[in-house]
């Protein structure tokens, strides 16, 4: 199996997990990580970042090398270094990463079709300053308050209020859709389209769904029991 394919690189609750087949080259893996990243890196841009090197032994250079690549080419944050090396993980340790045998990720949700296969369900809210990214389809139980930003390359379900920003297809994918029990947010992305809020103030709680996709080149907004009419 190509070194691409055992790379993963996924998001969960807590930022970014990437993990590193044991089996493979070092020096390849690092490139291919960079691929990897290259290939979205607005959508990774400024996540909090863990990883998990397999059975890697490491030296600090390696590890700063690391380091380095994923805070100046994709401002990623490493705060975390798994490795099954004892040696590796005190040189984590000392350099103030947080290092354990291993990374614990988390199941991923079953489902039928492309990018609700990596379904996240997060109980919380979102409040200003957070940001959630993850690389399929999110539902959230809870708000997206002002200031807070959720990215997702799928849909976007939020079972509460959106204020924040959303993004669905944050890869492209024009088909992607946000729901939201009451859509109040202060931008919405779907793919590469953009819509603002209007300027004039927060209206009155509804709590009436609503649902945003693309069509003829912009995002439209309507009730969710529309759905099936609008198609």
């Amino acid at each position: 199996m190509p070194v691409a394919h055992k790379v993963v690189v996924k998001g969960t609750k807590d930022g970014l997990l990437i993990m590193l087949p044991s089996e493979a080259p070092w020096n390849e893996l690092v490139r291919v990580l960079g691929d990897q990243l290259d290939a979205a890196r607005e959508f990774w841009q400024g996540a909090v970042t863990q990883v998990d090197v397999g059975a890697h032994v490491l030296d600090e250079p390696q590890i700063k090398r690391l380091q380095e690549m994923l805070n100046k080419r994709y401002q990623l944050q490493l705060t975390a270094l798994f490795a099954q090396d004892a040696k590796t993980r005190t040189i984590a340790t000392q350099m103030g990463l947080i290092s354990e045998p291993e990374a614990k990720p988390e199941p991923e949700a079953p489902a039928s079709r492309n990018y609700q296969n990596n379904a996240l369900y997060l109980r919380q809210t979102l409040r200003s300053g957070q940001i959630m990214r993850h690389d399929g389809t999110v539902v959230i139980s809870g708000d997206v308050n002002p200031g807070g930003e959720v990215v997702a390359t799928g849909d976007i379900v939020v079972l509460g209020t959106l204020r924040g920003v959303a993004h669905a297809g944050a890869k492209g994918d024009e088909s992607a859709q946000i729901t939201a029990i009451n859509l109040r947010p202060t931008q919405l992305r779907i793919a590469g389209y953009i819509a603002r809020s209007p300027d004039h103030g927060d209206p009155p709680l509804t709590y009436h769904p609503e649902y945003a996709w693309v069509s003829g080149g912009e995002i439209h907004i309507a009730p969710l029991r529309n759905r099936n009419l609008i198609g």
